[in-house]
């Protein structure tokens, strides 16, 4: 796994700046951290949220045996997948009216193949489950979170079943370099609280973190 060196470095080069800030969701949050491990130089701050560790727990979708290419998820398959462990109680509000159909409607327009089903489908690529269950459920992690020398920050929220919080709260004491580091834990929200309704609560977390004086550094 190797995270495109030309994309950052395009990036510091735009900008005129020496350091960048990586911010990585879910999977992203391996490729981010081993970013950042190989390329200390060039990362000011790292924000891992939803991230990935050890699994325990069964994965929130069920994969076994030689898997294909892809899987064709319905649209009230990925409805109920996204408000898995969520109180029944709490689910009508969770995501704010209409933004689960928009989303949706996006998502699926991003595949014309599955899209011209019926009913519809989004193919989703299994590659991420190979990974899953290579690495992360097999007890072999992708990255040595001791290596990470940049200040960190890990972000979850109390609902998400595809990262649940064991795993931020396993991983943040492995974080023996890191200059700084913090641990977030959101209240009512899944692994989509950037869509639902307390999704500025990570907003402002991840701003304060990026822009807050961490040990003595700049402010």
């Amino acid at each position: 796994m190797r995270f495109p060196k030309p994309f950052v470095d395009h990036i510091l080069q735009r900008r005129s700046i020496p350091k960048a800030n990586l911010i990585g969701w879910s999977w992203g949050t391996s490729i981010m951290a081993t970013y950042a491990i190989e390329n200390p130089q060039k990362v000011d701050r790292l924000v891992l949220y939803a991230p990935q560790w050890l699994r325990t727990t069964p994965l929130p979708i069920p994969a076994s045996g030689k898997l294909g290419a892809y899987r064709s998820v319905k649209r009230e398959a990925a409805r109920d997948r996204w408000l898995n462990g969520v109180p029944e109680e709490k689910k009508a509000d969770l995501i704010p009216a209409g933004w689960f159909d928009t989303w949706a409607d996006a998502t699926f327009a991003s595949d014309p193949v599955g899209a011209a089903q019926t009913p519809p489908v989004l193919r989703a690529p299994n590659g991420i489950l190979v990974d899953e269950l290579t690495y992360y459920s097999a007890g072999k992690p992708l990255y040595d979170p001791s290596r990470i020398a940049v200040p960190t920050m890990l972000a979850v929220a109390e609902w998400d079943r595809d990262t649940p919080p064991y795993m931020a709260q396993t991983l943040f004491p492995l974080l023996t370099k890191a200059p700084a580091k913090q641990l977030v834990m959101f209240g009512e929200g899944t692994h989509n609280i950037y869509l639902e309704k307390n999704r500025m609560q990570l907003f402002n977390a991840v701003q304060n973190f990026l822009e807050e004086k961490l040990n003595g550094g700049r402010s």
